[in-house]
Parts: C-alpha cells; structure tokens; sequence
C-alpha cells in the first residue's frame, strides 16, 4: 500500500496507535474512542500548550526527515511546559496529510514522536488525522502538572535579579543556516549545531528545580533571547540589561558563523530554536543553586532593572546599545534565513535593485517575490527584466497569471517568465499553466505571492521580502537564499 487514501483514516489510526501510553494509571481512554480519559493528580495545576508546525514555514522536508519532524513537533510543546516549571504529562496530535503520503512517511513521523514521548514519559492520548490539499500540517497540544507554589510566569522579575540561561545559544538558527547553503555536511562543526535544530531537548529536569528554587520569571527561548527577554520585561514591567560578553556561545557555532559571514552573537540573539530557558533569580538564590546543583549548566547573562531603562545590550568595549525584540514573527514579512538586505528611498532605488540582481543571474534561476499588494513586486521584476536586457514593456501578469518575454545573459538568449499567483488557489491549477515546466526550462522564472504555493517551489530558490519602510516611498528589502547557488549570488551581490 503505497498512498494514504489506499489506506483510509481508520487504517491510519490502527496504524499508529500502537506503543503511545508510557504512564497507563493516569489514563482511562487513551486513543480509539470519541475522547480521552485521563485521571488528573490531586492538588496540581493543570497546564496546557498547543503549537502548530506548517511545511514550508515551520520545517523544510528536504533537509529533515520525517522522524526528526515527529520529534520536533512534541519536543517545542513539552519546552513550553518546562518553562512553567512543569511535567508534561500527555499529548494530543492532529496532523493534515496530502493524499499521496506514504503510510511509511507517517509511520517514521509516529516514531519520533513516540520516542521523546518515552524519554518524557508522555501519553499520547487522541488528535485528528485530514487530508491536506496544500502540505503537512502538524498541530500538537500537551498538557502537563505543576505544583501551584512552583508556577513560574514572565511576569515575576525583580529589579536586582540575575538574568540567566540554561544552554548555549544561537545553535538552531546557525544549524538552520547551514541546512539552508546545502553544505554542512562538509563541516566537522556543522553536526552538533543541525542536531540541536532538527531534534532540540527540552529543558524539564532544569525548569521544575529552578522553578523549586525560587525562580521568579521564567521562558523558554523559541524566538531568540532578544524577544523572550522583551517578553519578561513587559510582563513583569522591569527592564533587563544583557552583557554580549557573558551569553554563552558555542565554539561550534563560532566556526559556523564565520563560514556563513554572519556575527555569532546575532544567532544567539535573533535565531530562536534553541529551546533553552531563560529566567531570572534574586542572586543568592542563584549562587546556592549552582551550589545545589552543580550538573545543571546555567549561564548568568544580565540582570533586571528598573523599567525606565528599558532592555538594552552591553558590548564587549562597554558601550550600552538599546535591544530591539527581533525574533522571528509570523505576522510580519520576514524571512529566517535573511543574508542581505537593502533600504530603497523610492521606486528609482527599487528598480535599480531589480537591474543589480539580474546582474548575478544564471539561466535556470528562481526569484520569489513576497510582499502586499503595492510592495513594489511588479517594480522589482521590471528592473530584473531591464538587467536581462528584455526589449519588451513588463507589466504585472495579475490576469494572465504569466507573461513571458525574452532576454539575454551575456550573448546568450534567455527566457523570463513572470508568474503572479495571487488568483490561483488550487495546485492542480498550477499544473494548467505548465508551472513546473516553465520553472525547470532553464530561463528564469520570478514568481511574485510565491508564499500561496510555497511546497511547490523548487528546493533551492531566491526570496526576497519587500516591506513598506517609515516613509510612504520607502521599502525595506530583504534577500534570503535556499542553497548553495543563490547564497553564492548574494555573496556576489554583496
């Protein structure tokens, strides 16, 4: 049985529900019934987190697989439950799956989830499997218990607190960075860096003995430690002072951020993914549990102050920098992976932009466009036309959802197609335009709302971002490369 829809819900179900209860006395009704039954602990509070991970935004199926997918999706939830101070205790998985899914994809995917459920001694006790017409969708819930003394929140910091963490950081982002270029493998460093990305440990064990140990603020670091700090400081309305010479970074990391041309503090500040806590403590508190607990690594980095000084960062030279949030933001139109960006004054800068990128152009190429209507997409993809030397007036293929025009590379002749995705909405559409032969023709194709069919695209890719700046005529341009070949036409573009 090679497909899903050969095999059919029910059959999904007797297929992976085998080995999901690690804890059989606090579950009545585990999978197979219309809901779970669970016997809660007396005394305890009940904790609840739910995350989402959505292919082509969350994870990439060509550089992870799908046990480590399974591993990831439990392990961001049961994170979310350390930095409570708690003890996961059972999972709820939902999962919208294309037709054409094999039953050993959704298998491998079960395994990881089943194998940190064991180490964590979680249950997984019920969820929904539907077809996905677009991508894996992966929708984890789990819950867990905390005594209510040992409730940590954001919202306890203290001015004079420690400001600390439980790891190192900046190692998923850099690993992310790494799988990205296509070339990790070539890296003593790279391993231990792609490993924390794609299968990241929760830290429990560390969150229920600080949240034992007076811990007065407390999170887990998804966003980047610039972000979960901004968190703490306008929960607790405090603000925080961090010490760049004191954030602990690996010296794999260090490695890698010299390979890929970018400072090594900013992983560790803006990359998120590393799972680790951070968390504040009065400070003697904080010398008796490293006395306590001296197995348990953690990193003093900062301290809290006043809310009037806001969050701010101290360079190695002394120099105190304010700290802006950065992180990684759904909502805002941003790439991870950003390697260039560039701020154009008005429409004249865009289009030069447009010119410099063809410039750095093979045939076979890929750009995608991404931003709101007005970005100045259409803009951009004239100035691109200009650099390849098409004669003929480029207009937006809104209505034509493709224009093609020729141009050259050199003295060699070249093909451009301009695709504009906005009206479609259904893949098998894209096979009525021959979207997948114009793309592998080797002309170049630039694809403008690229992020409506973004599992469609070809692996290795260039993405630009356009967001509207302060000014009604400013855009803000970032450059964020899939693969090795278009890192190579950044770096050229540098």
């Amino acid at each position: 049985m090679d497909k899903l829809n050969e095999l059919g819900e029910f059959g999904l179900i007797d297929l992976i529900k085998q080995d999901t209860i690690h804890d059989h006395g606090s579950v009545v009704v585990g999978i197979g019934d219309d809901a779970a039954a669970l016997l809660p602990t007396p005394r305890q509070l009940l904790l609840l987190t739910t995350d989402m991970l959505v292919e082509s935004v969350h994870f990439d199926l060509a550089t992870t697989t799908p046990w480590q997918l399974g591993y990831k999706s439990i392990a961001v939830n049961i994170s979310d439950i350390a930095a409570m101070g708690g003890v996961p205790r059972h999972a709820v998985v939902s999962i919208a799956l294309p037709p054409a899914t094999s039953p050993d994809f959704v298998v491998n995917l079960y395994k990881g989830m089943k194998e940190i459920c064991r180490e964590f001694s979680v249950n997984i006790v019920g969820g929904d499997t539907v077809s996905s017409p677009h991508g894996l969708v992966i929708n984890v819930m789990v819950s867990g218990e905390v005594e209510p003394a040992n409730l940590v929140r954001r919202s306890g910091a203290q001015p004079g607190d420690i400001v600390a963490v439980t790891g190192y950081l900046g190692n998923s982002a850099a690993g992310l960075a790494l799988l990205a270029a296509g070339e990790w493998e070539d890296y003593n460093f790279a391993w231990p860096l792609v490993t924390t990305h794609l299968t990241p440990r929760p830290q429990v064990k560390a969150g229920q003995l600080l949240a034992g140990f007076g811990a007065t603020s407390m999170d887990d670091i998804s966003d980047g430690l610039a972000s979960e700090v901004h968190e703490i400081a306008k929960a607790s309305k405090v603000g925080i002072k961090l010490y760049a010479g004191q954030i602990p970074l690996a010296a794999e990391l260090k490695e890698a951020a010299d390979k890929l041309g970018k400072p090594a503090l900013d992983y560790a500040l803006y990359g998120g993914e590393d799972f680790q806590l951070v968390f504040t403590m009065e400070p003697g508190q904080y010398e008796a549990f490293k006395q306590a607990y001296p197995d348990i690594t953690i990193f003093r980095v900062g301290e809290v102050v006043e809310d009037g000084q806001g969050v701010t960062l101290v360079d190695e030279t002394g120099k105190v920098h304010a700290l802006e949030a950065g992180g990684y933001n759904h909502f805002r139109q941003e790439e991870q992976n950003v390697l260039l960006d560039f701020n154009s004054d008005g429409p004249e800068e865009t289009y030069r932009l447009g010119q410099e990128v063809a410039k750095a152009l093979k045939p076979g190429d890929v750009i995608c466009l991404s931003g709101e209507l007005g970005a100045g997409k259409t803009l951009l993809s004239q100035g691109i036309a200009a650099g390849l030397n098409v004669a003929d007036a480029v207009s937006s293929p809104t209505f034509t959802v493709l224009n093609v025009y020729e141009g050259m590379i050199g003295d060699r002749q070249v093909s451009v197609y301009h695709f504009d995705l906005y009206r479609l909405e259904h893949p098998d559409e894209l096979a009525d335009i021959g979207f997948d032969h114009y793309v592998e023709s080797g002309g170049i194709a630039i694809i403008e709302w690229p992020e409506k069919f973004a599992e469609f695209l070809p692996a290795e890719h260039l993405w630009l971002t356009l967001t509207p700046g302060h000014d009604a005529s400013e855009r803000i341009i970032c450059l964020a490369p899939k693969g090795k070949r278009y890192r190579e036409l950044c770096e050229e573009l540098k």
